[in-house]
């Protein structure tokens, strides 16, 4: 445990015969210093032991008034001091005294701050992150204000609590992500290893076990389901457009509705930055795929001036247009015994058919999903070639809109 000590080094007299009196604090068997505003001359030191004189001294009751509250906090930190070096420890005190402690780091208070920064940045989840953590204050209440209220114990009732509001596993996961997400951006951006400041000491995450997220049930579709979608009659327009979107998606190898919503043709193709991604990538995410005659009715029933497609035209936001696809698609998945029929099954099952119907390697359907290569390096040096997915997506089209193609080409062998 760390020690507290008003001291005076006899080394270090000023030019006008006074001594400035320190703070030491001893940790882990380092020493380190702080200064304080007050300033003795001889006849408050007792010359023998060379420290401030206890009695009739007004500085010495200053002093430890400072102390007494060091120890204090020395006191709550409890076993949080271990992450401190002495020199940490020092200047977390500083902090503290000056009103400039993790007092003044409120959680919600950054974790707000932190998302909106992103939305200002272009990066739309932070709208996600910022409903979860409103989710995780009407469950916390006045208990959180600080980080270091935060504790594994406190992540163990959170969870217990999304459990009895029946939120799925994978739900509770990414609700209490993001409260990880919020503690790691304040540490980095608060705290400094190398110097001992840490402003936030705690880290509950070190504790608290994630549940076990349960195995997926595989969401690809066969080629005949995709095509029953493409069949799929109806007179209500919303269902129309979540079927139409759904196979624009999969003629597009499996595009996102974000993207879909703000896609524009360059020259017959789509040429787009994955909006998803392109904020943590050197090549901002972009990719270029060549419209395939099999898109061109859905271009000219979807005209627009602008975009590739007028569904911005019907909903305000992305998020809106992409709400609207998955509650109409269930519409759909019921008719056609379709269990859990999302948007996100165009994208999977593109996939799926290209690598194990077409045999397609699995960097060309990463390229084609637009997926980070891993190959960063190597990436640097070699030019994109579109035409690999152009190929890739021609193929898998071919044998879910067009199996004839296929058994002509078995007749013939």
């Amino acid at each position: 445990m760390a020690t507290v000590k008003a001291v005076i080094l006899k080394h270090q007299e000023k030019e006008d015969k006074t001594w400035n009196v320190k703070i030491r604090i001893t940790h882990d068997r380092k020493v380190a210093y702080m200064p304080t505003p007050h300033y003795v001359e001889k006849r408050f030191i007792n010359l023998k032991t060379f420290e401030l004189k206890v009695n009739n001294n007004p500085v010495y009751d200053a002093v430890m008034v400072d102390v007494l509250r060091i120890r204090a906090e020395i006191s709550r930190l409890g076993s949080l001091v271990g992450n401190f070096t002495a020199k940490g420890l020092c200047k977390h005190m500083e902090d503290m005294l000056m009103g400039n402690s993790t007092k003044e780091i409120y959680f919600f208070d950054f974790a707000r701050s932190y998302f909106q920064e992103m939305i200002d940045s272009g990066r739309t989840i932070g709208k996600s992150h910022l409903s979860r953590i409103n989710k995780f204050q009407s469950f916390a209440g006045k208990s959180v204000e600080l980080f270091t209220d935060i504790t594994s114990s406190l992540l163990d009732k959170y969870e217990a609590y999304l459990r009895k509001e029946e939120f799925s596993i994978v739900s509770i996961i990414d609700y209490i992500a993001v409260i990880n997400n919020v503690f790691q951006a304040a540490k980095s951006r608060y705290n400094d290893e190398d110097t001992g400041i840490i402003k936030i000491p705690n880290n509950p995450f070190s504790k608290y076990k994630y549940p076990k997220k349960p195995i997926s049930r595989k969401k690809a579709l066969s080629s005949e389901q995709i095509m029953a979608i493409a069949n799929y009659e109806t007179k209500l327009k919303a269902v129309q457009v979540a079927r139409d979107a759904f196979i624009i998606s999969f003629l597009l190898c499996g595009m996102n509705s974000v993207d879909l919503y703000y896609a524009v043709e360059n020259d017959g193709r789509v040429d787009y930055e994955r909006r998803k991604t392109k904020g943590r990538r050197a090549d901002n995410a972009f990719i270029s795929i060549e419209i395939e005659p099999e898109l061109i009715p859905y271009i000219k029933r979807y005209k627009d001036d602008e975009r590739l497609f007028s569904f911005y035209r019907k909903h305000a936001t992305y998020q809106y247009f992409n709400c609207s696809l998955n509650d109409n698609l269930k519409v759909i998945g019921k008719d056609l015994k379709i269990e859990g029929l999302t948007f996100y099954a165009a994208r999977h099952s593109w996939a799926t058919i290209a690598r194990n119907d077409c045999g397609i390697s699995m960097d060309d359907v990463a390229m084609a999903l637009n997926h980070k290569s891993g190959h960063d390096v190597t990436d640097a040096y070699i030019k994109k070639d579109w035409s690999r997915i152009d190929e890739a997506n021609r193929k898998v089209i071919d044998i879910v809109f067009h199996p004839e193609k296929k058994d002509e080409e078995k007749a013939g062998e």
